[in-house]
Parts: C-alpha cells; sequence; structure tokens
C-alpha cells in the first residue's frame, strides 16, 4: 500500500512530466513554423537541442540512475527495460537533429523526437509510477530525494 509521501512524489514527477513535455512542445511547434513560413529555421533548431540536451536528456538521465532500478524487477522489469531502449534512441535522434543542416529533416526530427517522448512519458507516468507506488517495498519519495532532474 502506498504512503502520502510516495503519492506526492508521483504526483511531482507527472507535473514535472507535464512541464516537459509542454516546453518541448513549444519549441518543436516554433521550428516547424519557421520551417512553414521560409524563415531560418537554425536558431529554432538550435533551441530545440539545447532543451533536449539541457532538459530532456539529464531527466532521462536521473530517470535511469533514481526510478529505474527500482522498477528494473519483477513485473515491470520489461517495461523499463524498453523504456531505457527508447532513452538511447531519444539520444540517437537528438544528435541527427543536432547534425542535420536541412530545414525539412530539422522538423521531421523534431516531430520524431516529440512523439517518442510523449509516448514514453504515458508509460511511465501510467505504468511505471503506479507500479512503483504500488510496491510496498519501493519507497519513492526516497528515490526522489536531492534529484531535481526528476521532479523539477
Amino acid at each position: 500500500m502506498s504512503n502520502l509521501a510516495d503519492e506526492e512524489a508521483a504526483a511531482a514527477i507527472r507535473a514535472h512530466h507535464v512541464e516537459l513535455n509542454e516546453d518541448l512542445r513549444a519549441r518543436v511547434a516554433a521550428l516547424g513554423n519557421a520551417v512553414r513560413s521560409g524563415t531560418d529555421h537554425t536558431l529554432a533548431q538550435d533551441a530545440v537541442v539545447a532543451y533536449l540536451e539541457g532538459e530532456l536528456l539529464p531527466h532521462a538521465a536521473a530517470e535511469e540512475t533514481a526510478l529505474y532500478p527500482a522498477g528494473d524487477t519483477g513485473i515491470t522489469a520489461m517495461l523499463v527495460r524498453a523504456m531505457r531502449d527508447e532513452h538511447h534512441n531519444l539520444v540517437g535522434r537528438v544528435g541527427a537533429l543536432r547534425g542535420t543542416t536541412d530545414a525539412l529533416d530539422a522538423a521531421t526530427d523534431a516531430g520524431a523526437i516529440l512523439a517518442l517522448f510523449e509516448s514514453h512519458l504515458s508509460k511511465e507516468n501510467d505504468l511505471l509510477i503506479p507500479a512503483l507506488v504500488a510496491n510496498p517495498d519501493v519507497a519513492l519519495a526516497d528515490l526522489l530525494r536531492g534529484m531535481h532532474e526528476l521532479v523539477g
């Protein structure tokens, strides 16, 4: 049975996920708008890459350190392994976005990153976090202590 501290920690993670998703969505939209209007897209592309490298990828690394070990056993083990694979996929896609000079490729890469991230968040928010909260052997609040990257 979960306790109030773990429920609050789960709510903080989900709230931070909403923030990350909205921030990424806004930057990807700005890139798409620049490409559609035919203006120079490089500043918008750089803003997406900077956000990914400065916020999203550190968040993913923090998850792998703080949360994923707790879920890497039992019924959630395969889910956690798949989510680690998605993190690796995100890193590769960020590298592709960073390296492209073509406007259409940049917008397409950014859209793919956003779609992958949103799918990943769904798994984390709707499957992993509730399983961790329900696990009597996991103290989610303790796992997150000092983890600004996970809870904003």
